[in-house]
């Protein structure tokens, strides 16, 4: 692919999951920003049409993984920014969830994140510049039930992501995450192939929950791809960004509430349980 003088002053973007949502979004509005962006989907050819090119990746997949960065760099030269968005997400409690249900969540919230940054980093480091931007959670820092799994996932990218920007940064790199809570993607949630009744009612409650906030009521895509425009734009981003004060009032809480006072602040207003469960300790 051949790449025009004009193409060349303009940094370069890999956003992965870019079909719809979040990915989407983002790899919009940095597209209208004056990146060249390349998104990715699993199956470009069921998504609609985007202002940037759509590439086939999986990120559980090594050979997908670096198929997808050698394209780019083929077609670009370089890898300014890669931002992993990439994700599933499922619900279920922990005794009712399988180990491969478990490893489902790793391969493509963690190890897949990790994929893409071994494919990009050597590049990166010889040329002493490079963003890394790592879409987490607040599930990731405040992990709340039902979403154990999920939770593991995106606990592991932060750590993973923490000690890499330590790593890194002499060599000219910036690894940053963004925490952030529901919004409104309308992902899908996948369930327990084996479910255990006696969570029925309160894992209902919490996907009910979960899709009104990604369908409805959750923050617009467009709060997330601007605080990555933000990021990407800084002469010195930060490690950690939280959207809303929502979600940074609860992290404070996490940390300073002595822990039966802020189970109560995290779970009761997830309305999860009868109240008289609640009463029995049910809800802690």
């Amino acid at each position: 692919m051949e790449t025009t003088t004009l193409e060349t002053h303009r940094p370069v973007a890999l956003v992965t999951g870019a079909s719809s949502g979040l990915g989407r979004a983002t790899a919009t509005l940095l597209a209208a920003r004056g990146y060249r962006v390349f998104g990715t989907s699993r199956d470009p050819s069921r998504a609609a049409s985007a202002p940037f090119p759509l590439l086939a990746l999986d990120v559980r997949a090594d050979a997908s993984v670096a198929a997808c960065v050698a394209e780019v760099l083929g077609a670009a030269g370089q890898i300014d920014a890669l931002v992993n968005n990439a994700g599933c997400a499922f619900v279920g409690a922990i005794e009712e969830t399988s180990l491969d249900e478990v490893r489902a969540q790793m391969e493509t919230n963690c190890f897949g994140a990790l994929r893409m940054m071994l494919a990009v980093l050597p590049e990166m480091r010889r040329r002493s510049a490079g963003r890394i931007v790592n879409i987490s959670s607040l599930a990731g820092v405040v992990p709340p039930p039902f979403l154990g799994a999920y939770s593991a996932s995106k606990h592991a990218l932060e750590a993973l992501s923490e000690s890499l920007s330590f790593e890194v940064r002499p060599h000219g790199v910036h690894v940053s995450l963004i925490e952030l809570d529901a919004m409104r993607t309308g992902i899908p949630f996948g369930r327990p192939a084996a479910a255990e009744p006696a969570y029925d009612v309160p894992r209902a409650r919490m996907l009910a929950r979960l899709e009104r906030l990604t369908r409805d009521t959750g923050d617009d895509p467009s709060l997330l791809s601007r605080c990555v425009l933000d990021v990407l734009q800084s002469e010195a981003p930060r490690l950690r960004y939280v959207l809303g004060e929502r979600i940074a009032a609860l992290i404070d809480a996490r940390r300073r509430l002595p822990e039966p006072e802020y189970a109560r602040n995290l779970v009761a207003p997830l309305g999860l349980w009868e109240p008289s469960a609640a009463a029995r300790g049910g809800a802690v």
